[in-house]
């Protein structure tokens, strides 16, 4: 592979990070929020926070059965518009004709904002849901309220469930998919060094990433890259440009284990690119990405090895505290 061609420079534009944005809800009795700090689930809560869970997890498997044992045999239902389902049965039919109607929407996470004790066997439970269309589509958020019943067997079940209208997330909202990127990363081999940094920008809208490609024989080429909300086309878009004169474009779309990125641009050279890139997460500290297809000109270039990313570890700190 020659340091200088159009090929590997749009490889390298294209070494940057991704990791799965779609986070769920967490029947644990610690959920991560941010990658550092982790909210501890109140005990009284667990029995709510864990129906959440059966709830995403049911909708991901279009388990309308499932989803209607979450509920009282004589439940209602209130839809964002005023619709009034009664009864598990009916219940049970209402999303299974939606699953039918929209096979593609995705629950992206339940956000219990709070549960109230009403009684030794009644519970007011209100939050957040995090959904979209598709993973084409942008992320909506709608408040909700469940009343839930205690039965004879111990376990809780919503008697009462009304859904609020939903509105598009704001740019850092949709944004914060990717807020995985933020850090320092690295890729070694034995004849290059790819070092990726990533950090939020001042004003909270875009995600800015650096990268600096190093060679056994000391040759060296940088680049940037700025992904933010595209309001037009309601996808996550990211500008690429590198130090040789190439510039890039392209949109993220999420997929089952990772995400998809198709970009397209013009070398220094004055060739046309496109790609389509796979990243695979292998787990918080390692991904693997590779592409599906790559095009310079008129050319369809084969397959590259897969490339593999790790997080680099903390830099050694000065312990400057007092001791006696």
């Amino acid at each position: 592979m020659i340091f200088g061609n159009s090929f590997f420079r749009f490889i390298v534009s294209l070494t940057l990070l991704c990791q799965l944005g779609s986070q769920t809800i967490c029947a644990q009795d610690e959920i991560e929020t941010d990658g550092q700090h982790s909210f501890q689930i109140p005990e009284p809560e667990k029995p709510f926070w864990k129906s959440a869970q059966d709830f995403v997890d049911a909708y991901a498997d279009r388990d309308a059965q499932a989803i209607g044992q979450l509920f009282t045999k004589d439940a209602e239902f209130l839809d964002e518009l005023g619709v009034r389902t009664h009864g598990r049965d009916s219940i049970i039919s209402r999303f299974n004709e939606a699953f039918s109607i929209s096979p593609d929407v995705l629950i992206e996470s339940i956000d219990i904002t709070s549960v109230k004790y009403l009684g030794d066997s009644v519970a007011l439970e209100e939050g957040f849901v995090i959904s979209s269309e598709s993973v084409d589509h942008a992320r909506t958020s709608n408040r909700y309220a469940a009343i839930h019943q205690k039965g004879e067997d111990g376990n809780w079940r919503i008697a009462v469930l009304k859904d609020f209208p939903r509105e598009d997330l704001g740019r850092g909202e949709q944004l914060v998919q990717l807020s995985w990127m933020v850090g320092d990363w690295v890729n070694e081999s034995a004849n290059t060094i790819v070092e990726t940094s990533c950090q939020w920008s001042d004003d909270g809208n875009y995600l800015l990433r650096k990268f600096v490609v190093k060679t056994a024989d000391g040759r060296e080429m940088s680049g940037v890259q700025r992904t933010g909300w595209d309001p037009i086309h309601k996808k996550l878009r990211a500008w690429t440009f590198d130090s040789e004169g190439g510039f890039f474009n392209g949109f993220w779309t999420r997929t089952d284990d990772g995400w998809l990125l198709t970009s397209a641009g013009v070398s220094s050279e004055g060739e046309t690119v496109t790609s389509s890139a796979i990243y695979h997460i292998v787990s918080a500290e390692r991904l693997i990405w590779n592409y599906q297809s790559l095009i310079v000109g008129d050319e369809i270039r084969e397959s590259h090895e897969p490339v593999t990313m790790v997080r680099k570890s903390p830099k050694p700190a000065l312990n400057l505290s007092k001791t006696k």
